[in-house]
């Protein structure tokens, strides 16, 4: 006599599995506390004992099959029998079906006990678990987690099979392509022919154009502001993907997901200064500012007030990112020295995805800082120009609706310090408190890299007053942690304005067109590109003003936006400047007729306004020597004129690292952007 494990417990277990809809391996992976809760209850229910008790039932001894011999043979159909138990046991432990049966009684029997044992182990680690009140895995709204096998395909963590990359069974994913079995052999092939170019790029198109239609479809639908890459990496998610029914399947719009989320994790300047989207070329925005209404009582027809009609236009310029690989064996160079270095990634990327996260990581930077700082200039030449100068930014928004005279700068409020930064926000702050009404929503806006300054000088001026009690009122509202510190701007950007949130912005025409990759192909060699629009102005500067004069008289209440004048005096009788002082000069007396003749140390990136301060012998530039490139000599007839100029580029070889390379640099002359000079 010998004792088995108890079959008929086994057998009520598969019966109400099968009842509820859990037959399958899958479902029964997926199981939650609920859908235990009712497997106890419909047991109980229909054999009125719990499963738990029955599983710590021992089976009756029973007696084996006669068999004379113990490792006699037997028959090819109960070996059949044996190994499809075997199969199905294998599916509630996750352990791996034998691929054959002993053919011995004895090795057989060893086989099945051995299954049984470890299938009832499983169903009663299962039911011991305790119920909790929360789920183990909390998402918000109709958010569903992934199951553990999901999630390891989504993640790039399962097993590559025979057929498909990370088993994945979708075309993008398929064995056999050179660019899928680099990712699993992490070896690319010796030689490379015009038709593995030419089928790449037809792959890598498709897959980008499907990618670029998932991030149109989440932004149609509101739903891309629930990427949460934090939460995603961790199986949970805020979308439902359980009626994911599209021609990609769950996995693959699960992992384009986990990639936008991915990139929109990298540090965004949007809450700052928010992008408004369908700006195809250039767009009116109407504004209107409303003059005093109430008056005291008078019977009649009394009237009072007016209405400022005006309109700032949405403008965007065509920016491109071009690259160019000599041929394949330098991209899969590229693929396979990134994933060396980043491979703690919770993604382990195809070559596919690897391009749009790897190029579109750099974009995305690139184009942060453009935000803030760009200025749009003339392209010279055929060579590569530098990407700050592809289209406007907030601090040139800003400086245009000065220009526009409809901003008055405050002209006492020049460059700080990091000694006076304190004194300076707090002045300008006042300047503005007796200006408007109140200051409710307005708000300091200054540059990210003086914030170390700040809340130095803050502490030393404030430390003891922690409740804010102390000389001004108004003090809890120029702490450092209500300030809307900008990143991206350089040391020496010195503008600082206060408005309320939101009225500066950025502009594009389609949400993540920049990533719209596509793949060129010119024999074996492999161009990346894609293209899109961006621009950035003030929603409501202000009223616009016929003349300087009238600007000024208004007292700047009819703007919304106020700001400081950073600008760097230059010393009297000097003609060189030091572009490492800031980007805005402002000449002042000379004691002599001057002639501005360079900029040492001039940025490639950025644009140099040069102010007249004082007519008193003017300082001038003359249409030569390092200023040839300008349209014609420039004289400056009121203060206030200003000419607008940027570094002349030029292309040369040099040796680098042995290697000859082109580079781009700075010739060491300038050209010009815009002038103003009063008739």
């Amino acid at each position: 006599m010998n004792k088995t494990a108890n079959k008929t417990a086994l057998q009520r277990i598969s019966a109400v599995l099968a009842i509820l809809g859990f037959s399958t391996k899958e479902k029964r992976t997926a199981m939650t506390n609920e859908d235990w809760n009712k497997f106890k209850a419909e047991y109980k229910n229909k054999y009125g004992t719990d499963f738990q008790e029955d599983l710590e039932q021992p089976e009756e001894e029973e007696t084996p099959p006669a068999v004379t011999d113990p490792q006699g043979s037997i028959s090819p159909e109960i070996r059949a029998q044996i190994l499809g138990a075997l199969e199905g046991a294998s599916e509630a432990t996750g352990e791996a079906a034998p691929v054959n049966v002993p053919d011995s009684v004895e090795g057989a029997t060893s086989s099945l006990i051995s299954a049984l044992n470890s299938a009832t182990e499983t169903i009663r680690t299962l039911g011991r678990q305790p119920e909790n009140d929360r789920p183990a895995a909390v998402v918000t709204g109709a958010g569903f987690a992934m199951t553990p096998q999901t999630m390891a395909i989504v993640m790039g963590h399962a097993p590559h099979t025979p057929t498909h990359v990370f088993g994945i069974e979708n075309d993008y994913f398929k064995r056999g392509n050179w660019w899928n079995d680099l990712v699993v052999s992490g070896k690319g092939k010796d030689d490379y022919r015009d038709e593995d170019s030419t089928a790449f790029r037809a792959a890598f198109n498709n897959f980008a154009k499907d990618f670029k239609a998932r991030c149109n479809e989440l932004a149609t639908t509101n739903q891309i502001g629930l990427l949460d890459y934090g939460k995603m990496v961790r199986g949970e998610s805020y979308l439902d993907y359980s009626k994911m029914n599209t021609k990609l399947g769950e996995y693959i719009v699960r992992r384009m997901d986990t990639i936008i989320a991915y990139l929109r994790t990298l540090k965004s300047v949007a809450g700052i200064f928010p992008v408004v989207s369908n700006v195809q070329n250039k767009m009116t925005a109407p504004t209107a500012f409303f003059e005093e209404l109430s008056q005291s009582y008078k019977s009649g027809h009394h009237f009072k007030g007016a209405v400022n009609f005006d309109g700032e236009i949405y403008h965007v310029d065509d920016v491109m990112f071009k690259f160019f690989f000599d041929d394949p064996k330098q991209l899969e160079k590229e693929y396979i020295g990134y994933m060396n270095r980043e491979g703690s990634n919770p993604m382990k990327w195809t070559l596919f995805e690897w391009c749009i996260v790897h190029f579109g990581t750099l974009l995305f930077n690139e184009q942060q800082r453009r935000r803030v700082v760009g200025v749009k200039v003339p392209r010279q030449g055929d060579f590569p120009q530098p990407a700050m100068l592809a289209a406007d930014g907030a601090l040139r928004a800003i400086q245009r609706v000065e220009e526009e005279r409809k901003v008055l700068p405050f002209k006492d409020l020049k460059v700080y310090d990091r000694s006076t930064i304190v004194d300076y926000v707090e002045t300008f702050y006042e300047y503005v408190m007796a200006i408007l009404p109140n200051m409710e929503g307005y708000v300091v806006h200054a540059n990210e890299k003086h914030k170390p300054w700040y809340l130095k000088g803050f502490r030393e001026k404030y430390g003891k007053d922690t409740d804010f009690t102390g000389t001004k009122e108004n003090i809890a509202d120029l702490s450092p942690a209500n300030i809307v510190w900008v990143p991206n701007m350089a040391m020496n950007d010195y503008k600082m304005w206060i408005v309320k949130p939101g009225n500066v912005e950025n502009y594009e025409n389609r949400p993540n067109e920049m990533y719209g990759f596509y793949f060129q192909q010119d024999l074996e060699q492999l161009i990346l590109a894609s293209w899109w629009k961006e621009g950035s102005g003030v929603l409501a500067p202000g009223v616009q003003f016929n003349t300087l004069a009238d600007l000024e008289k208004s007292g700047r209440r009819m703007q919304w936006l106020f700001t400081n004048y950073p600008v760097v005096a230059l010393d009297p009788d000097a003609t060189v400047i030091n572009g490492l002082d800031g980007f805005e000069i402002e000449t002042g007396e000379n004691t002599a007729a001057t002639a501005i003749t360079d900029i040492e140390n001039a940025s490639m990136e950025r644009v140099y306004k040069i102010i007249c301060g004082s007519l008193t012998n003017k300082s001038t530039i003359a249409k030569a020597g390092k200023f040839a490139g300008i349209t014609a000599a420039w004289s400056p007839n009121a203060v206030g004129d200003y000419i607008k100029v940027y570094a002349e580029l030029t292309e040369e070889t040099q040796t680098i690292n042995g290697k000859q390379k082109k580079v781009v640099v700075h010739s060491g002359n300038f050209l010009e952007l815009e002038r103003k000079v009063t008739v």
